[in-house]
């Protein structure tokens, strides 16, 4: 049974966006009643989670952005978008979240652990590197990446299958190749980037591989996309570190989307990452929460992707030979990037 780790920390629940607001604490608790409830949390390694430096944190954000959101500290509200706000908690709360994605990557490097999942809060994957958006304060993914990067990592895997794109994640790393972000997501949808025409800037070219995806789509034709198009980009990239912006917003519950994602589909996707991430990179890869709203299907889908985390062996990962509502978009997506790569 590989060994996973989670973070978790009171400072996660105490970050609260305002009264009814769908990014809440709420969201923690429930995955933490599920871990507790499926005794899954004994198979775990918790992960006292550390603050991320604010050095750590101008790896990838502005020195302004970064003060900005300091100056937040001990305020009763700060609105920083119409849709994403502060309480006095949120600035540590956030350097909590940003930190415990980089100590569970030490964890990882180390062996002390194979996998991990930083349950944390606030989310991070809208944020750019001098704005706050969609429920975000600092990119907590893009923030893992540049981590490794300083660590001497070249060749990285962002993989977001968040129902939004990850517009922060995709604008911080668009002219690198030396991390590829593959994300799937509802289009057009908030925040309105994505789009297939977008590929990267200059040496990034080819290293933003957008797959955006009218409403409906669900089990089938997300793990054909991982198979056909992931996969092979994947195998030729090789990366060394595989990280996953997990939102599960792509439910078919959810209300913040308008997809059909199961929780067995999650855990599909799950086993497609875990496959390539040994295949590849010594199976290091870490999830980081994103999205979610709906709880119920927080609490299903997170069950499932601790299960495949804990228990999945298979060796290969099989096509799909039936058709999908994805299939012009998968044909449209391998000819768009047929100069990039190889299908």
């Amino acid at each position: 049974m590989r060994k996973i780790g989670i973070s978790i920390d009171e400072l996660f629940i105490k970050h609260e966006n305002g009264f009814d607001h769908p990014e809440s604490p709420d969201r923690i608790y429930v995955i933490n009643d599920m871990l507790n409830q499926t005794e899954i949390i004994q198979k775990l390694k918790i992960l006292k989670p550390r603050d991320a430096t604010k050095q750590e944190i101008l790896n990838v954000h502005t020195e302004k952005y970064y003060e900005r959101i300091k100056s937040t500290k001990g305020k009763e509200k700060v609105f920083l978008d119409q849709d994403t706000s502060t309480n006095p908690f949120s600035f540590d709360a956030a350097m909590r979240a940003s930190g415990g994605v980089l100590q569970s990557i030490d964890e990882i490097i180390s062996k002390e652990i194979d996998i991990a999942f930083p349950l944390v809060r606030p989310p991070g994957h809208h944020a750019e590197a001098d704005r706050a958006m969609g429920f975000c304060l600092f990119n907590n993914i893009a923030l893992g990446a540049g981590y490794l990067l300083s660590k001497g990592f070249s060749r990285i895997l962002i993989i977001d299958f968040d129902v939004h794109h990850g517009n922060g994640t995709q604008h911080i790393f668009e002219d690198s190749k030396n991390v590829l972000f593959f994300s799937t997501h509802q289009f057009p949808y908030y925040p309105g980037t994505g789009s297939i025409d977008e590929k990267g800037v200059d040496q990034g070219q080819g290293y933003t591989v957008n797959i955006p995806l009218s409403t409906g789509m669900g089990d089938a034709e997300y793990i054909k996309i991982f198979q056909e198009i992931l996969i092979p980009i994947a195998a030729q990239y090789k990366p060394e570190f595989i990280l996953v912006s997990a939102g599960f917003d792509s439910f078919i519950d959810d209300a913040m989307g308008g997809m059909n994602v199961t929780a067995e589909g999650f855990a599909k996707l799950t086993e497609i990452v875990i496959y390539l991430s040994e295949q590849l990179c010594d199976g290091k890869l870490i999830f980081v929460l994103e999205g979610g709203y709906n709880l119920n299907g927080l609490w299903e889908c997170t069950n499932k992707v601790f299960e495949t985390l804990l228990n999945y062996n298979k060796t290969d990962s099989n096509n799909l030979t039936e058709s999908t509502k994805a299939d012009s978009t998968i044909d449209e997506i391998k000819k768009s990037y047929s100069q990039f790569w190889k299908f």
